[in-house]
């Protein structure tokens, strides 16, 4: 392989792959798993930036929630919505909110 720098022998020093673009868009949505010559499974790498990565969008998520559900609160009489339909969104992001905020801890 191309992408790897070679073992000093004697050293202590680490072998290091570098990843292809490819590789790289595989490592930061799913994981790479690692394997030795002949197809045994030695490693797999990048389930906690996957757990990292969900916990980031579920905050995100929650922030923009939190955002909409502000703005709703504050809406004028211009918005051509029923009061019905503004209080059900009102009460669909409050439910939102408190999934989000179980979840998140």
């Amino acid at each position: 392989m191309d992408n790897v720098t070679p073992m000093v022998p004697g050293t202590d020093s680490l072998c290091s792959v570098t990843l292809n673009h490819h590789q790289h868009t595989c490592y930061q949505q799913k994981n790479l798993k690692i394997r030795s010559p002949d197809g045994q499974h030695l490693e797999t790498i990048g389930n906690e930036l996957q757990h990292e990565n969900n916990q980031d969008y579920a905050t995100q998520l929650l922030n923009e929630i939190c955002l909409v559900q502000a703005l709703t609160c504050h809406i004028s009489e211009r918005l051509e919505l029923p009061t019905r339909a503004v209080y059900g969104l009102s009460d669909l992001l409050c439910r939102a909110e408190e999934f989000f905020e179980r979840n998140l801890k």
